[in-house]
């Protein structure tokens, strides 16, 4: 038994004088530049996946998040704070979106199936190791949930919707209808 639990006290060690020494190293690249290695993005992907999903029970999801006006407030947020990073359609990316890595998910994808709860934890917490940021400090759970509601609109949403919603100007939907 002795020998047993020297030899695991020695693993231990080992792997903390390697984790160390791969620390001070400077071996694994930062620049954001730069993607991650396939595995590294895998393994921090699938461990936000699964913090976010164990974080998500308790959070109750409001009544009259379909309301226009509380979705149009959203918009509005979303102009204000997240569009630089996020875009929306009709938008070119940003430089700052450019240099994100990861890069922020297209949220208007047709395809893309949000959940409010996800979305308000999102808003709420930010994502550590990205350019996310938590709103918790700067906006009330009402602002928050209203940026949930409008994202839930968001997949699929046209260039002029988007303008009207956050104000933004686009130039697909300032451009002239095509003649027919």
């Amino acid at each position: 038994m002795k020998k047993v639990l020297l030899t695991i006290l020695a693993c231990i060690v080992v792997a903390g004088a390697g984790a160390v020494g791969f620390i001070y190293s400077g071996i694994y690249d930062v620049a954001a530049i730069h993607p991650d290695h396939p595995l590294i993005a895998w393994a921090l992907h699938e461990t936000s996946e699964r913090a976010v999903a164990a974080r998500l029970r308790g959070i109750d999801v409001p009544s009259g998040l379909d309301k226009p006006d509380v979705i149009k407030a959203g918009g509005k947020l979303f102009g204000e704070n997240c569009v630089v990073c996020h875009g929306g359609p009709g938008l070119k990316p940003t430089n700052i979106a450019q240099g994100l890595t990861p890069p922020p998910p297209n949220l208007y994808r047709a395809t893309r199936k949000p959940r409010m709860d996800e979305m308000f934890w999102f808003i709420q917490n930010g994502v550590k190791m990205t350019a996310m940021p938590g709103f918790a400090k700067n906006l009330s759970d009402e602002q928050m949930w209203s940026v949930a509601a409008y994202l839930r609109t968001a997949p699929g949403m046209t260039p002029q919707v988007f303008s009207e919603d956050t104000g933004i100007p686009t130039a697909a939907a300032n451009a002239p209808a095509a003649a027919h």
